[in-house]
């Protein structure tokens, strides 16, 4: 059993009081929603900067009723419980996880709550550790930040699996838990105000740790539905008032920090933010779990999410299924998928029904390998991203919901050895989302619905643009990850906003299962140092610099466009333009245009050609990198990428044939948080180690550059060298397997011979 000391206090000065706007939010997003067509009204006024206590939760203005949108509160139920196990639906539920698919899951998660959680004692509340600004946090204020969310991971947890096994056994000792974890959760104070003289209670509250109150508003709601027949009308009233209290809070506080009422599919015009939309399922789960017991506000909570996922949902991407933030945020469209499985169960129409959720399953199945591999956007894990038991089983669902059976055959690539989530039970309750007890209930949702025969993967378009988020990735032999040439090219409209990186013309190679041309970097926690100085940035990709400068990090205006994308009898060609990403930056003002075509030759190798145009003599720098060290011949201007059993080799030829330097470096140029480096990561990705790194740039400046690059993957440990020259416009490329190709090209084609 895993114990919780309270987190040690800290203290630091305050710039901003958050709760003083929750007041105001509510009351402003409770008038958005009477009527849908108000959603258009203008954000509320922000918030009181003065660094004195903030106004206390309890002042959140009432939420008035809300006219639903059109058919939102016909699809609700008349009986409760609405949420988890429906009302009629217990039997079957039982009979599922008794004798059927449902067993050997359910069989797990009892053996483990039975051997650690049933005589369990309730942990202690969390306390406040300073100044809660995401900007203001150090390592080691990281580190209580994420023991308040642990507590509260369990305490939901807990909570949610006691409450599923009594609904399934009928044995009192789990509705004793239950009960007991819900309502001493139910005490937990929703005030942090007085955390500038120290540690105090309230640490909880979405306006102090946001992610601390997710990991119990997503759970307690629903627990609550499947027991609270079994609490007495003073247990009801306690929990309903906490419940009030912090649902009040989570409405307006969505608003206030995400603008969730005017943000739009697939458009960054309304600076979207990343957990307020994150939050919106367990809102409408909220609102369906206490439709009886607060019907004000879940009414309210209902109209909001109905419309949302109707209407504005995705922000991050769009009709193509992408995911603008990157593939290891991907995942969080699994948290978005809990409402349309709600959906599902109550036998509303539009689960599933909108052009993104029949291909959000591609946009895994083209960017992620089963083995563990970089890519663009935040990745939590040591910088690395593979296809997860937990990916597999939820894409699993989705074939099956979907009848699509090129998803099942993705989903059973995974070669991951962590278990999946039938095997999991209740390990790691504390960290881990989705739970098992959650997969149990989606399984159990769709389990009338039969798996669809799988489909080979070759079958589909090796090549994919995802044109929605400015995505395009190449494969040479798509779902054979030992024989795949994997190449991802990135130049998006959402530029390097959110999780988003400064990466427009970036590209990444992966070959033979192999990582060999990165993404560079780590994330230790989200605004490190290391994070902010390295990661973030240009310099951490294989992209340009100009005069040493990048992309602007950060900024909806740092985008790129995918001006170009063509499959062709030899070869796909796309072509990306980041002239306004490299603007953007307040130092390069002087760019007048880059653009970077990118051409996957016969799926065997790749060539790129760099444009760069500038108002004044510059150079540029040319990136390269790998996770081992780079090495560089400057006789031939090539660099190779050694891995275990496959090889990169990347000839530069210039178009003015001069002179190029190069500056190798196995260093960052900010370190990595000491804590973390050397370190594994859930078993999976080795460490967080040093990288290798290659900055090459012609010697002279100019203000025009044209360099073509021939990137050759091979298997094996000795690298292969095609030769390359330009004759007129030309480029010869003599191939290692002794093949000769010519490729010209023009603003508006590419011709390969």
């Amino acid at each position: 059993m895993t114990s919780f000391p309270a987190p040690t206090p800290a203290s630091a000065p305050r710039s901003r009081a958050p709760w003083a706007t929750v007041a105001t939010a509510a009351a402003a997003f409770a008038t958005l929603v009477v009527a849908p067509s108000a959603f258009a009204a203008n954000r509320p006024a922000a918030g009181d900067a003065s660094p004195s206590p903030p106004a206390t939760p309890a002042s959140v203005a009432p939420v008035a009723p809300a006219a639903s949108s059109p058919g939102a509160v016909a699809v609700v139920p008349a009986k409760a419980p609405r949420t988890l196990v429906a009302a009629g639906r217990r039997e079957a539920f039982r009979a599922y996880v008794t004798s059927g698919p449902g067993a050997k899951a359910f069989r797990r998660i009892r053996e483990d709550f039975d051997r650690d959680l049933l005589s369990a004692p309730f942990p202690e509340e969390p306390r406040t550790y300073g100044d809660p600004s995401p900007r203001r946090r150090t390592s080691e204020r990281v580190d209580l930040w994420r023991a308040a969310q642990d507590v509260c991971g369990y305490v939901g947890g807990v909570t949610e699996a006691a409450a599923l096994l009594w609904v399934a056994t009928g044995d009192p000792r789990y509705l004793e838990k239950a009960r007991e974890f819900l309502l001493r959760a139910c005490e937990w104070s929703l005030d942090p105000s007085g955390w500038p003289g120290g540690a105090v209670r309230g640490a909880t509250a979405i306006t102090y740790n946001d992610e601390a109150h997710f990991r119990l508003w997503r759970k307690l709601p629903l627990a609550y539905d499947q027991i609270r027949d079994e609490l007495t009308p003073d247990e009801r009233a306690r929990v309903l008032a906490h419940f009030r209290e912090r649902g009040r809070a989570s409405f307006a506080w969505i608003e206030e920090e995400g603008r969730i009422s005017r943000v739009l599919r697939n458009s960054l015009k309304v600076e979207p933010s990343s957990h307020p939309i994150r939050f919106m399922p367990m809102t409408g789960l909220a609102a369906l779990a206490l439709w009886d017991d607060l019907p004000e506000e879940s009414r309210a909570w209902w109209a909001a999410t109905y419309r949302f996922y109707r209407e504005q949902f995705p922000t991050w991407g769009g009709d193509d299924g992408g995911w603008s933030e990157g593939a290891a945020y991907w995942r969080g469209t699994i948290e978005h998928a809990a409402f349309q499985d709600a959906l599902l169960a109550i036998g509303d129409p539009s689960a599933y029904a909108t052009p993104f959720w029949r291909q959000h399953g591609y946009f895994p199945v083209y960017n992620v390998q089963p083995y563990p591999a970089t890519g663009f956007g935040d990745f939590s894990n040591a910088g690395k991203f593979n296809l997860e038991p937990s990916v597999a089983e939820y894409l699993t669902h989705v074939a099956r919901v979907t009848g699509d059976g090129y998803l099942l055959t993705y989903a059973r690539l995974c070669s991951d050895s962590r278990p999946s989530p039938a095997e999991r039970g209740l390990r790691g309750l504390d960290r881990m989302y989705p739970t098992a007890t959650e997969f149990l209930v989606r399984n159990f949702i769709a389990a009338d619905r039969p798996l669809p025969a799988a489909k080979p993967l070759a079958q589909l378009p090796p090549d994919r643009f995802f044109r929605d988020i400015g995505w395009v990735s190449l494969h040479s032999a798509l779902g054979q990850p030992d024989d795949d040439i994997h190449v991802t090219f990135v130049s998006s409209p959402y530029g390097s906003f959110s999780h988003s990186h400064a990466q427009q013309n970036a590209f990444i190679l992966n070959a033979y299962g192999q990582n060999l041309a990165i993404a560079s970097g780590y994330r230790e926690f989200h605004n490190s140092p290391h994070h902010n100085a390295w990661t973030r940035q240009t310099r951490s990709k294989n992209a340009l610099l100009i005069d040493g400068e990048g992309q602007k990090p950060q900024s909806r205006d740092a985008t790129g466009e995918i001006i170009h994308f063509a499959v062709m009898p030899r070869a796909t060609w796309a072509a990306g333009d980041a002239t306004a990403a490299y603007r953007a930056n307040p130092k390069l003002r002087y760019v007048e245009r880059v653009r970077r075509d990118l051409v996957f030759v016969d799926r065997r190798y790749v060539v790129l050609c760099d444009t760069v145009d500038l108002a004044q003599p510059g150079r540029i720098s040319f990136l390269l990198h790998a996770e081992r060290p780079l090495t560089w011949d400057g006789a031939e201007r090539t660099a190779f990428i050694r891995a275990e059993g496959a090889t990169l080799s990347a000839r530069l030829v210039p178009e003015d044939g001069g002179t190029w330097e190069a500056q190798l470096s196995d260093r960052f140029t900010e370190p990595i948080d000491p804590k973390y480096a050397g370190q594994s990561f859930a078993g999976v990705v080795r460490s967080w180690g040093n990288q290798g790194h290659l900055q090459a740039s012609p010697t002279t400046a100019a203000r025009r550059h044209r360099v073509y690059t021939v990137l050759w993957p091979e298997r094996g440990d000795t690298p292969a060298l095609a030769q390359a020259r330009l004759e007129g416009s030309t480029l010869v490329v003599q191939r290692p397997d002794g093949r000769t190709d010519r490729l010209a090209f023009t603003e508006s084609a590419v011709r390969v011979e």
